[in-house]
């Protein structure tokens, strides 16, 4: 993480007077709009249609914890017409990014509206302390996952389309009848992961990284993470532990990320007889994902709703 504020810090005198010489908007004068995770680019293209051209800051696959943007990256983000993020409080690495672009109109917290309640703090689950030095690595202290929340993407979506409208009035009647279509659907998830998390067969679910805070206190359920919020490694000590209680929670399933690869998660594989499931935590695509045309925090909610179905009630 250290890295990563020496890289932006060369950037700032930069990126200030890119940002004070005017956006570059996209081709046929679409709104060029850069977000982060993947629901808030979802959540762009859906509500303006036509009108937007949007792209993730990540590239494909990238573990957020590890990624570092480059200056290519950072010079696109400034000479956008839109860079969506959560908020400062969740997003220390955006909001440096943010920090560069002088104009407020180009830049959006999409939750900015929560109450400092709403937002889990980051816990290490397994009781005991890592056996590596993180130095002067800054780690954040609060959950980033919120994206996983569909009430929080609720107010997500709002933001969203409502500084929409304000860039680009001319089109407020699609980008309001677009954010009426994806608000229901968002509230069609929310209802079906009420209902399978009503009355669970299991109340934990084993996964590869911390990244089901928010789903878990918002739906009522527990989950243990292979490594940790941050991706980062648990000691030797933690591994055995953690197979432990895996083994003595005789769960039939452990959730695996299609971002986050370790060598612990094929150790847990091979020391217990849980399978693995799938569970998509909407960081960022994969490779294939972008290639795909119907794919959607929509369709892969659907997905994850199935996920998590198994693990709790199967």
């Amino acid at each position: 993480m250290k890295s990563i504020y020496k890289s932006l810090s060369l950037m700032i005198v930069i990126l200030v007077f890119i940002s004070g010489c005017g956006n570059q908007s996209s081709k046929n004068d679409k709104l060029k709009i850069y977000a982060t995770n993947y629901p808030y680019e979802s959540f762009a293209e859906q509500i303006g249609g036509e009108h937007v051209e949007v792209d993730s800051i990540y590239p494909s696959g990238t573990d957020l914890h590890n990624y570092e943007p480059t200056q290519k990256e950072m010079l696109n983000v400034a000479k956008s017409d839109l860079f969506i993020y959560s908020s400062n409080e969740l997003d220390p690495v955006s909001k440096k990014i943010s920090s560069t672009i002088k104009n407020d109109d180009h830049k959006l917290e999409a939750i900015s509206k929560l109450n400092e309640s709403d937002l889990l703090e980051h816990h290490h689950e397994h009781g005991e302390e890592h056996e590596h030095d993180h130095g002067e690595e800054e780690v954040n202290a609060q959950d980033p996952h919120i994206w996983l929340d569909p009430i929080a993407n609720k107010e997500a979506a709002k933001s969203i389309k409502d500084k929409l409208v304000k860039k680009d009035p001319d089109h407020k009647k699609d980008y309001e009848e677009n954010y009426k279509t994806l608000i229901k659907e968002i509230d069609g998830i929310d209802q079906k992961l009420k209902n399978i998390t009503n009355h669970p067969k299991r109340d934990t679910v084993f996964i590869s990284h911390d990244s089901l805070g928010y789903l878990a206190n918002r739906y009522h359920f527990k989950q243990t993470g292979v490594t940790g919020m941050n991706n980062e490694e648990p000691s030797q000590k933690e591994i055995l532990e953690i197979i432990k209680n895996i083994n003595q929670a005789k769960t039939p399933y452990i959730l695996y990320e299609q971002n986050v690869s370790s060598k612990i998660t094929d150790i847990i594989k091979k020391d217990t007889d849980s399978k693995p499931l799938k569970f998509h935590n909407l960081e960022v695509l994969t490779k294939d994902e972008e290639k795909e045309n119907n794919i959607s925090y929509q369709s892969l909610m659907e997905e994850n709703i199935k996920t998590l179905d198994k693990a709790l009630n199967k």
